[in-house]
């Protein structure tokens, strides 16, 4: 084949890709311009205005104390105060009979059934006498922890356990007329100074 014949061969080749293109419809290669991301924004901004206008509403489950229960710490504690629902409140705290200002936001308040103290709102320790001397998985069961969190520390006049259950720092406190038995239970969820 001369080169005569090659260019009529390719140019034939040519013709016929032209052809075969045009017969299917057109699938050419689009030759426009990309789309625009900014302008895919802006149409799907009124779509998202539209779906943010009507959200689900979740429901709220309202708190309710387990039975056995004389105050429910691992719940009170870490929570705002003010979100803290009245009657929860009124049944594990009592009435507030005294509050004090203490320095940097924070306050100790004195209810009739529990001491708590605030930092910013929130509740960041709970002290409570307990109704009478219990036994350590009493004295945990009746405060909403569980009947066993493992060894404690053991001191003198205390048992302790640190970083459980969420807590920073639970203690027992025991009868001076017998060891094994324990009159305050004393929680604290974090200590203000941890967070400057």
């Amino acid at each position: 084949m001369d080169r005569r014949q090659i260019a009529i061969l390719v140019a034939l080749t040519g013709l016929l890709v032209v052809l075969v293109a045009l017969v299917r419809g057109g699938d050419a290669p689009d030759r426009s311009e990309p789309p625009s991301l900014i302008k895919q924004a802006r149409e799907a901004q009124p779509a998202a205005a539209a779906r943010q206008g009507n959200p689900r509403k979740r429901p709220v489950a309202m708190y309710t104390k387990r039975e056995g229960l004389h105050i429910d710490i691992p719940y009170l504690s870490g929570r705002r105060l003010a979100e803290v629902p009245p009657p929860a409140v009124a049944d594990q705290l009592g009435e507030l009979i005294s509050r004090e200002e203490l320095p940097e936001d924070e306050e100790h308040l004195v209810y009739e059934k529990a001491e708590i103290w605030v930092y910013g709102g929130r509740i960041y320790r709970i002290r409570k006498i307990l109704a009478h001397s219990m036994d350590v998985a009493t004295a945990l069961g009746t405060s909403g922890f569980p009947l066993d969190l493992g060894r404690p520390i053991d001191a003198t006049v205390e048992v302790r356990w640190n970083h459980v259950w969420s807590q920073r720092r639970l203690r027992l406190l025991k009868n001076p007329g017998d060891g094994r038995r324990y009159d305050v239970i004393d929680s604290v969820k974090f200590l203000p100074k941890e967070l400057l």
